[in-house]
């Protein structure tokens, strides 16, 4: 879609999808990505837009006055793998004119301290920005990866859910981003068992470790690479990867895709309920404790 290096201009992009015009994040509401745009305006006021020396493009947050908050253009960047958004990054080149950065994974965030407009001390919030080529080679086949082949789905799916904000140093967000990765791929083609999630159709053949082939496809996102979310990805034979991507009908398509996910997902959730539900003895249906029977809804004892 964008190129990067290539030169765009600003009013060009919104007319074709949309978007605010002012700003440094654009949300597109019809589309499945975010725009983010730098600019020099913004650094007397504590913005930032550089890169680190851990290699993280660091993007400031929106909000003039008082403490940054996690709404609007802040919440669309810290949540767009769970909502199935990429991140295309430009930079100011001349006036109206921007230049594609890339595209991008937020993996995390810092809070600094910085003045807001009128020259008061408040909570900056910086996002770390990674690449998303970068952890395109995240899932090769390591030791890693070959745990996570033997580990409960139920576990490896909430390996691909961590949150990057749990861990504390840009270093081990990154890592984690890196696991991740994998730990998507895996679930992914772990939950297919080996039967294209589209057609129905068994991989066309094994790979050198004994696995069927299929391959992981990101239905909202515009590139496979990266991290995601179990509910924007699904394991597709080749033919169906092409088609989700090439063919004319491809937007249909992927529709139909999000809503396999969909069903396959809330019945893993449910499922994974009933199952914490029986380790802990506590019935569905009526909330009694098999163990004390004791109604947990009501705290009276039901053998009495």
């Amino acid at each position: 879609m964008f190129v990067v290096g290539e030169i765009y201009r600003r009013r060009d992009l919104h007319e074709l999808f949309g978007g605010q015009r002012q700003g440094g994040i654009s949300t597109p509401s019809s589309q499945n990505f975010i725009m983010l745009f730098t600019g020099s305006q913004g650094q007397q006021y504590g913005y930032q837009a550089e890169w680190s020396e851990e290699g993280f493009y660091l993007y400031t947050g929106v909000g003039q006055r008082g403490d940054m908050c996690f709404e609007r253009g802040n919440s669309a960047i810290l949540e767009h793998t769970a909502n199935g958004k990429d991140i295309h990054l430009f930079e100011n080149d001349s006036k109206g004119n921007v230049r594609y950065v890339g595209e991008m994974i937020c993996t995390g965030f810092r809070e600094v301290r910085g003045p807001d407009i009128d020259g008061n001390d408040r909570r900056v919030i910086v996002f770390e920005l990674t690449p998303g080529g970068e952890l395109d080679g995240s899932v090769e086949a390591d030791d890693e990866y070959e745990r996570m082949w033997k580990e409960p789905l139920s576990k490896l799916r909430k390996w691909a859910a961590v949150p990057y904000i749990s861990k504390k140093s840009p270093s081990e967000r990154r890592a984690l981003a890196r696991s991740r990765s994998k730990a998507i791929r895996v679930y992914v083609l772990r939950r297919a068992n080996g039967v294209c999630e589209a057609c129905g159709k068994n991989g066309p053949f094994r790979t050198s470790s004994g696995r069927p082939y299929l391959e992981p496809h990101h239905i909202r996102r515009l590139c496979d690479g990266g991290p995601d979310d179990p509910w924007w990805v699904i394991g597709l034979c080749p033919g169906c990867h092409r088609r989700a991507h090439h063919s004319a009908d491809k937007s249909e398509f992927n529709h139909r895709l999000e809503r396999i996910v969909e069903r396959k997902e809330k019945r893993r959730v449910k499922d994974q309920r009933s199952e914490i539900n029986q380790r802990s003895g506590i019935d569905r249906r009526s909330g009694i404790d098999r163990r004390s029977g004791k109604d947990l809804r009501t705290g009276r004892d039901r053998r009495r």
